[in-house]
């Protein structure tokens, strides 16, 4: 028996109607807020969700940004600090998952990076230092490590240069 290959589609906004309903990636806090906030972040306008899909149809991941602010006083020194407001204007990379079928696969790298290109976009309009992620442990924390995400001194979140 072979092994059927899945293809993802590129990721896009989440349609007005549409839900993640049934996304599963075995992370609670990202589970629930896939299945029940996504649609209400996106038509509130507090969040926007981009989803994944597989050529089949299935939602196999997904991410939300946000526009978001954080303290400078919060921030140790360097680059991210130095010459910035007191709220330093960032992008909040708020959530993203890869449903359980699909992990192992570099479907998270291909979300990320999607997420990275869209807030360098945004970043360039509008005026933002960096993403930012709140890591939830520490496998959350070595997967955006590896990616180049360092701390934001004396919290949970990390970030990456974007200017």
């Amino acid at each position: 028996m072979g092994v059927t290959e899945v293809r993802f589609l590129e990721p896009r906004r989440l349609n007005p109607g549409e839900t993640l309903e049934g996304f599963s990636c075995g992370v609670e806090l990202i589970d629930n807020w896939a299945n029940r906030h996504a649609p209400y972040a996106a038509k509130r306008g507090t969040a926007v969700p981009y989803v994944c899909f597989t050529t089949s149809g299935e939602v196999a991941g997904f991410y939300a940004i946000s526009a978001y602010s954080i303290d400078r006083d919060a921030v140790r020194g360097g680059w991210l600090k130095r010459n910035a407001p007191a709220k330093i204007p960032v992008i909040l990379l708020g959530m993203l998952g890869v449903d359980s079928r699909f992990q192992h696969q570099g479907l998270a790298w291909m979300l990320l990076q999607d997420a990275i290109k869209r807030a360098l976009a945004v970043g360039r309009q509008i005026g933002s230092r960096a993403l930012v992620v709140d890591s939830y442990d520490d496998v959350s924390r070595g997967f955006y490590q590896h990616f180049g995400f360092r701390d934001v001194s004396g919290s949970n979140s990390m970030f990456v240069r974007l200017v």
